[in-house]
């Protein structure tokens, strides 16, 4: 995986599985941490938020479900899969309730968890990606709309507009959260018409040929991530 890597936590208060896990999704781009004691586990996500969470869901003193939800408070977008040999309609339920992505019963085969684990990477991948697009997507807004300010106020001082004003920052680090990305309701319409008013904007020359190219790839790698998005759900 390129760019930022991905910080995992094992929780199980049978070591030996704690262990078997770890040595499984150990990757190039993962840090992993192994707690068997629920408490302990809360206290290191309290200092130290983390991408994936495989957790048992019944331990001595705190579970699984609290694990999920501390995990939960220090980052939303945290993806927990929940492991148990006490498996039930009720528990599945309420971990889903719970926002737990998976919940596998005990005892699984190493592929299945293997499996489990890449999905939540994915996941972990798309919604970093889908944050960066949608706010280079935020950021070219915002400063297409300090330009037009700034037409309007030039035009009413003396009528006069530069039709260039620098390079636009396309590639802002400050990311929205993931609630923003699914209130947005974005669709195929909403892209097209930003790439129509891109077009429009190059055409006037407020944007340079590469603003242009760099703007255009985002808003197509933004459409093709939203499809396989829908494909996922579907």
């Amino acid at each position: 995986m390129e760019g930022q890597s991905i910080r995992s936590l094992i929780v199980d208060d049978d070591k030996a599985i704690g262990d078997v896990l770890k040595e499984l999704i150990s990757r190039e781009y993962t840090s992993v941490d192994v707690f068997s004691d629920g408490f302990e586990a809360i206290q290191f996500v309290k200092r130290q938020p983390v991408d994936i969470v495989i957790t048992d869901l019944i331990m001595p003193g705190i579970g699984g479900l609290e694990v999920l939800r501390q995990a939960k408070i220090t980052n939303p977008d945290v993806i927990v899969i929940i492991i148990t040999g006490h498996a039930s309609l009720e528990t599945a339920m309420e971990a889903v309730r719970e926002g737990a992505y998976d919940y596998i019963k005990k005892p699984f085969k190493l592929e299945e968890m293997g499996i489990a684990f890449n999905n939540a990477v994915e996941r972990v991948q798309l919604v970093r990606e889908n944050k960066q697009l949608l706010q280079a997507l935020k950021d070219a807004h915002d400063q297409l709309g300090v330009i037009k300010k700034e037409e309007n106020k030039s035009n009413q001082i003396d009528g006069h507009f530069p039709r260039k004003i620098g390079h636009l920052n396309f590639f802002s680090t400050n990311l929205p959260s993931l609630a923003f990305l699914e209130r947005s309701k974005i669709n195929e319409r909403n892209f097209l018409e930003e790439l129509k008013n891109i077009s429009g904007l190059k055409k006037e020359g407020l944007l340079t040929e590469g603003e242009f190219k760099a703007l255009k790839a985002h808003l197509i790698k933004a459409m093709e991530i939203h499809e396989r998005r829908l494909r996922k759900s579907r």
